[in-house]
C-alpha cells in the first residue's frame, strides 16, 4: 500500500503543477489581466509604478517561475486587496468551509443512507415514492432560490433566524454561530443528500440481489443482519466515492450559499477575488482547494480497502 500511496502523491504533484500552469495562463489571458488592478485614472508613471511592485512588467515565462517559486516555500504572495499574506486570508477562511461543508455532509449522509436503504428494501411502495419524490425536487431546486426563499421564510418573515453572516458581530442579526449556520447547512444539505441517496438506492438493490445475500438468508441469518451487515457493507463503496465527490465540492465552498448568505468561506473568497481582481488570492485559493480534492480522493480510495477485503493494492 505504501508504494500505491508514494504513486498517487505523485500524480497528486503532477496534477497540482499542471492546475497552477493552466489557472496561471487563463488568468492572464482574462480581459485586462492582473494589469487591470492598476486604476485606468493613473497617470502613466503610477502605472508603470504599479507594474514594477508586483512584476507585471516581466513575461509572463518569468512571473509564473518566480510564483511557483516562492509557493513551493509557502508563499503565495501578498493580496492586493487586503495587503494580507494570501496564506494568511485563506487560513481565515478556510476553517468556515469546511465547518459548514462537514456539517453539510454529516447531515446528508445520516439522512440520506438509511432513506436510500430503506426505498432499496422498500421498492415500489409509498416510503419509496415519497422518497424519491423529496429526491427529485432536491434534484430539480437549485440552491440559490433555495436559499433565498429561506431568508425570506425565516429571517424576513418569521424573524427566527439570521440572514447572514456568521455570529452577531457580522451584522447578520441575532443569534450565535449555530443560528447562523442553520439556512445554509439546511440548504446545502438538501441539494446535496440527493446524490447519495441515489447512489445508496441503487447500490443495495444490486447488493439485495446478490448470490452471497441468497446464501446468508439460506443459512438462516436474520433479515436485519443480511441487510445491515452484509448488503449495506458490500453496497458502501459506490456511496464512498459520491460522498468523497460531494465533501470535495463543499471543500472547494459553495460558492453561491456563501455568497447569498454572507458566510466568510472560501467560495466567498473566490468571489470577491475576482470581482476585485485579486489574482494572487485566486492562486492560492484555487492551489489549496485543488490539494484538498486530491487529498480528498487518496483518502476516499484507501478507504476502500478497508471496507471490501477484495480490493487490492498493487
Amino acid at each position: 500500500m505504501s508504494r500505491y500511496i508514494v504513486r498517487r502523491v505523485a500524480l497528486g504533484v503532477v496534477t497540482l503543477l499542471l492546475m497552477s500552469v493552466i489557472v496561471f495562463l487563463l488568468i492572464n489571458a482574462a480581459p485586462g489581466g492582473p494589469s487591470a488592478i492598476v486604476s485606468m485614472n493613473a497617470t502613466a508613471a503610477q502605472r508603470a509604478a504599479l507594474e514594477k511592485l508586483y512584476g507585471l512588467n516581466q513575461p509572463i515565462f518569468v512571473r509564473y517561475v518566480q510564483w511557483l517559486t516562492q509557493a513551493l516555500r509557502g508563499n503565495f504572495g501578498i493580496s492586493y486587496s487586503l495587503q494580507q499574506p494570501v496564506l494568511e486570508v485563506i487560513g481565515e477562511y478556510f476553517p468556515n468551509t469546511a465547518l459548514l461543508a462537514g456539517t453539510a455532509l454529516i447531515l446528508a449522509m445520516l439522512i440520506a443512507i438509511p432513506l436510500g436503504t430503506q426505498a432499496a428494501i422498500r421498492r415500489k411502495s409509498w416510503f419509496d415514492r415519497l422518497a424519491s419524490g423529496i429526491n427529485m425536487i432536491g434534484l430539480s431546486v437549485p440552491d440559490y432560490w433555495l436559499a433565498i426563499l429561506g431568508i425570506l421564510v425565516f429571517s424576513a418573515w418569521l424573524r427566527i433566524l439570521p440572514a447572514s453572516g456568521m455570529n452577531a458581530a457580522s451584522g447578520g442579526g441575532g443569534g450565535g454561530l449555530i443560528a447562523h449556520m442553520v439556512l445554509p447547512v439546511s440548504v446545502l444539505t438538501f441539494v446535496f443528500m440527493p446524490n447519495i441517496f441515489v447512489i445508496a438506492k441503487s447500490s443495495m438493490i444490486e447488493a439485495l440481489r446478490a448470490d452471497y445475500i441468497r446464501t446468508a438468508r439460506g443459512k438462516g441469518a436474520s433479515e436485519r443482519r443480511v441487510i445491515y451487515v452484509h448488503a449495506l457493507r458490500n453496497a458502501f463503496n459506490p456511496v464512498l466515492s459520491v460522498i468523497g465527490l460531494v465533501f470535495a465540492v463543499l471543500v472547494g465552498g459553495d460558492a453561491i450559499v456563501e455568497t447569498v448568505f454572507a458566510w466568510p468561506g472560501i467560495g466567498h473568497l473566490m468571489v470577491d477575488a475576482t470581482t476585485q481582481r485579486d489574482y494572487p488570492v485566486m492562486m492560492g485559493a484555487t492551489m489549496v482547494i485543488g490539494a484538498s480534492v486530491i487529498f480528498i480522493n487518496l483518502v476516499v480510495d484507501l478507504l476502500y480497502g478497508l471496507l471490501d477485503p477484495r480490493v487490492r493494492y498493487e
